[in-house]
């Protein structure tokens, strides 16, 4: 790994100090000198932040106890993990305690954007007041076998998204119109089979902490995260009543909200899918939706396959793509930018980690593409959990958020780090993991977990006699924080990660290679797209060339060509661009590779695969080249 010294010269360009307010939501470029004094004691808008459940059992003294032990542990802001009472108020005047404490110590305060994850629930008012708008899924499609010369007249539900006609012996489809819910036809010559491709709601399991059961469950339906209306409805349910309770604090003592593991677990639907469809990517995707639903990429399970009952399995796929391309640009849009966007508004940031980001496919399959997620959120994020950042062990995932920072502009990457760590790190790995995560771009970090003393009285203490294989406590002998945090380095740890988090936010990346991450690819269950991408960043990474992860949008739209380089929103260059053997590319994306390349951009494609008969739009199908 790259030495200290080393870091510093491959992050870091320091130009002069532009003056603004709020510097940490901004690039910012400190002389050496400027940079020195800061860095002795930053301020607390740099810190790590325990995670704390702090509770509706909470009282000012047990408040003023945790807030009190955090700062001698120099950890100077919280993240406040939802409990049960979300949003109502008994919950807010905790919320306006925490604040109001935390302002006499100099201290800062996040919160959870909803009451546990993954976030989008609205605390379970999606359910309890527009369940209209809960999440909903492409659902298998209904087969009608029909007989020729016959009049079909079917009645349908809403339910049904459109009337298909397969034609078994010419192998067409033929979309039948519907009228005041009913189908009438009369069927021509031949073998047809009518399908009905339908949607249903369906919702991942939420953790609320309003269920009746505090289990994790399907209680409260998370919301439609492709529709506009659901986002905003997210927006005011869910962050606008901390305006009205602590609002004259907004970015001062309380800095903004964090987004938890956002994901679907299926084919998304929304109903004004088709009508967007038609709009970004001018066909109807209707035809194609019995073969969508159909779809469904496993992890290991090698690429995606099909129903035969096509007329061009390959515009098909195309076609699959392109819903994928469409849902997440979406999801994107319609609920991470409404955060995203209301924070910035109300002079917050919003901190997001997604679901998934260690295994990339699956990743695509619960968010479509992590870079469409991130593009309006001040601080991208990954949850480093379950021993993924650890000696021995290959997980170079943190440059996702790190790169997403460095794409648009933004000066901090984070990580929910620590949790279910098993076995437990001591303070040394603790420091070990730091420094790796350091090294891969995160300076912002999220230390789990800090329990409320209100509830310490109850709490079971961690048993010395407990075999190593079992989940370590959260709570050590006197319900305080147990491993680690309790160790008498770990101030010193604390302090240590608070500076560099500092430094390492200053600055640009100094990294000129960038390598393209095949999320289109992806879509079609390729996890050799996967395993190839991995390889190329780790060797890199291992021979001490640093990188960014570049996206579709970046290649397509978001780098600037500037004589032979590219050019990101942080003023970044980027002179060479790796490519590895994809399945998909947008052909507007190629394009501009090859613009770059003949401005005299280094452009390597690893194993390249043949190009097939293609739309002019999006994508192109790569298939492998015959040896």
């Amino acid at each position: 790994m790259k030495t200290f010294t080393k870091i510093l010269l491959s992050l870091f360009s320091v130009c002069t100090l532009v003056a603004q307010d709020r510097p940490w939501t901004h690039l910012t470029n400190p002389t050496s000198a400027e940079a020195a004094a800061i860095f002795a004691n930053p301020p607390p808008e740099y810190s790590g932040q325990f995670t704390w459940g702090v509770g509706l059992t909470a009282t000012k003294e047990s408040i003023d106890r945790d807030l009190d032990h955090m700062n001698v542990l120099n950890v100077h802001a919280v993240y406040i993990g939802p409990g049960r009472g979300f949003l109502s108020p008994g919950y807010f005047d905790i919320i306006k305690l925490v604040v109001q404490e935390a302002k006499q110590r100099n201290m800062r305060v996040w919160v959870d954007d909803d009451g546990g994850y993954p976030s989008g629930f609205a605390g379970g008012k999606i359910t309890l007041e527009r369940p209209d708008l809960r999440m909903k899924a492409l659902d298998r499609a209904e087969q009608i076998p029909v007989t020729a010369g016959t009049f079909f007249s079917h009645a349908i539900d809403d339910t049904v998204i459109s009337a298909q006609a397969y034609n078994q012996d010419t192998n067409t489809w033929q979309t039948l119109d519907v009228k005041n819910g009913q189908i009438n036809w009369t069927v021509p010559a031949g073998h047809w089979t009518v399908v009905l491709p339908k949607w249903a709601f369906r919702s991942g399991p939420t953790k609320s902490a309003n269920n009746s059961s505090g289990a994790k469950d399907n209680e409260h339906s998370l919301g439609d995260y492709l529709s506009y209306d659901v986002g905003q409805f997210f927006v005011q349910s869910a962050m606008v009543s901390y305006k009205q309770a602590v609002g004259d604090e907004f970015g001062k003592t309380f800095l903004g909200f964090r987004g938890d593991e956002a994901a679907f677990g299926f084919n998304p639907w929304t109903p004004d899918l088709p009508a967007e469809f038609l709009k970004r990517k001018g066909y109807d995707i209707r035809p194609y939706l019995p073969a969508i639903a159909a779809i469904r990429i496993g992890i290991g399970t090698g690429r995606s396959t099909i129903a035969a009952q096509q007329p061009n399995l390959d515009a098909a796929h195309r076609a699959f793509a392109d819903y994928c391309d469409v849902w997440s640009d979406l999801m994107g849009e319609n609920f991470f930018d409404a955060e995203a966007d209301w924070c910035a508004q109300n002079n917050l940031e919003f901190q997001n980690h997604i679901e998934h980001e260690e295994i990339l496919p699956q990743m695509a399959i619960a968010d479509g593409d992590f870079f469409k997620a991130m593009r309006h959120t001040a601080v991208p994020g990954i949850d480093a959990i379950w021993n993924q950042i650890w000696p021995g062990t290959v997980n170079d995932f943190p440059k996702l958020a790190s790169s997403a920072t460095h794409l648009n502009g933004r000066p901090r990457a984070m990580v929910e780090a620590f949790a279910a760590y098993n076995p437990q790190a001591d303070i040394k790995q603790a420091r070990w993991i730091i420094n790796e995560l350091m090294a891969l771009g995160i300076n912002r970090y999220e230390w789990m977990l800090f329990p409320s003393s209100a509830r310490r009285a109850s709490a079971p203490a961690a048993n010395p006699a407990a075999p190593a294989s079992t989940n370590p406590p959260t709570r050590g002998p006197d319900g305080g924080p147990t491993g680690f945090y309790a160790d008498k380095g770990f101030p010193a740890l604390a302090s240590f990660t608070n500076r560099l988090s500092y430094l390492m936010g200053e600055g640009r990346s100094a990294a000129q290679i960038g390598v393209y991450i095949p999320s289109t690819s992806f879509w079609f269950g390729d996890t050799q797209a996967n395993t190839d991408f991995l390889n190329i960043v780790h060797e890199l990474l291992q021979h001490q060339r640093d990188l960014d992860y570049v996206d579709e949008y970046a290649l397509s739209t978001g780098l600037k060509l500037q004589g032979n380089e590219f050019i990101n929103a942080s003023g970044q260059s980027y002179r060479a661009i790796l490519v590895p053997p994809v399945d998909a590319i947008s052909k507007a994306a190629l394009d501009r590779l090859h613009t770059f390349a003949q401005a005299g951009g280094k452009v390597i494609f690893f194993r390249p695969r043949a190009l097939v008969g293609a739309r002019p739009d999006f994508p192109y199908r790569h298939r492998p080249r015959r040896h």
